[in-house]
């Protein structure tokens, strides 16, 4: 580790690629940044509001502290990703992969995901995250390949048949592609993205002229599409919005399918982010979990929810955030029945209680297991 005034730098490598962790201060905007890189590209950067005029000594320290806090996370990272070869596990691997792919660490992941594969074949959530690595990694074949396995498996999933629509769009199959998209409709009425990956399809069809009867059809399912997003995800409609509607408008079909898919980008990073920011099936597997995270998870989706009260999986994922935060209260409690003994071992209450906890949290940890495996 290296460090000069304001900014500290560790390097970890993989195996496969060197790592930068780099913390720097940002007085003009009190805050401090932790960045991640990879062969020079910005992976991550994490950012930590500070007080205004801190001390000399005290900007270091807060500096330093988010430093390491990102350094351990990361070693941690590093460590279980090359002792991944020994897992037996396919949920472990697929755990882990993701946490990796939040941190677009996807040469990484797609390893964990395809040995999961192989160790459990009708394993769809790790098919799934396999196709969504390819994706990012601009394999596109080989995301539709991994993803249509993900839908046979499970074909009732609107997820995993949005995001092979958008591996077929990616390889120019217009028709395939609105078929996934018209299913995961079906299966969710209030699919925002699907909506929205219908009006790119209906676009670049009309460049393509791959399909002509969705060509004659177009202006009608691109208005019908663009009303649902509007309404089901009010917070896209901005000014790159609008503008990708006027570009619609004068018929300038190249100018409007990159605004969209520019759109989609954008609206696909922030949930990114948020993912990165905070992962639970890894953070659990890696007892990093802590009631700070949990509700600041439970805040957002909680504000997710509201915005879209007919979207199915945002409840679920609140429902999944509410289990995980009673498990860490359980955990505490068993942790204050165990001080509550060192002070006093004849406290037969106590004692008594916490044998009960430890027996419900197991109970817990299998409900927290299954619900976050199907």
């Amino acid at each position: 580790m290296t460090q000069q005034a304001y900014r500290i730098n560790s390097r970890l490598a993989t195996g496969d690629k060197e790592y930068l962790i780099q913390t720097v201060s940002d007085s003009h905007r009190n805050r401090i940044l932790s960045s991640l890189f990879s062969d020079g590209e910005l992976l991550e950067t994490f950012v930590e509001k500070i007080e205004k005029d801190l001390t000399r000594e005290d900007l270091k320290r807060l500096i330093n502290s988010a430093h390491e806090e990102r350094r351990r996370e990361m070693e941690q990272l590093v460590g279980l990703y090359q002792n991944s070869s020994d897992s037996s596990d396919p949920l472990d691997l697929d755990y882990l992969g993701q946490a990796l792919y939040y941190k677009k660490m996807y040469l990484e992941s797609a390893k964990l995901f395809t040995h999961a594969t192989r160790l459990d074949p009708d394993f769809h959530y790790a098919w799934k995250h396999l196709g969504r690595v390819y994706l990012r990694l601009n394999r596109f074949s080989d995301a539709v390949r991994s993803l249509k396995k993900a839908v046979e498996i499970k074909p009732h999933y609107a997820d995993y048949r949005n995001i092979l629509g958008e591996a077929y769009l990616a390889t120019d199959s217009c028709q395939k592609a609105i078929e996934e998209f018209d299913e995961a409709l079906k299966i969710n009425i209030y699919y925002g993205e699907a909506y929205l990956n219908q009006v790119l399809t209906y676009i670049l069809n009309a460049i393509r002229h791959e399909d002509y009867s969705m060509f004659a059809k177009k202006d009608e399912m691109i208005e019908t599409a663009l009303n649902k997003v509007s309404v089901i995800m009010p917070d896209i409609v901005d000014n790159d919005f609008q503008q990708a509607k006027a570009y619609l408008r004068e018929g300038d079909l190249e100018k409007a399918f990159a605004s969209f898919l520019k759109i989609r980008e954008k609206r696909a990073s922030i949930k990114h982010s948020e993912a990165s920011n905070f992962y639970l099936k890894f953070l659990l597997k890696a007892d990093q979990l802590n009631e700070k995270i949990i509700s600041k998870r439970i805040k957002y989706l909680q504000k997710a929810v509201s915005d879209n009260p007919d979207y199915a999986d945002l409840h679920y994922e609140l429902a999944v955030a509410y289990t995980m935060l009673s498990r860490f209260v359980h955990g505490k409690a068993i942790e204050e029945y165990k001080k509550a003994l060192l002070i006093n071992p004849a406290y037969d209450k106590a004692d008594k209680n916490l044998k009960i906890a430890k027996n419900e949290i197991m109970g817990f940890d299998m409900v927290i297991k299954n619900v976050l495996k199907d």
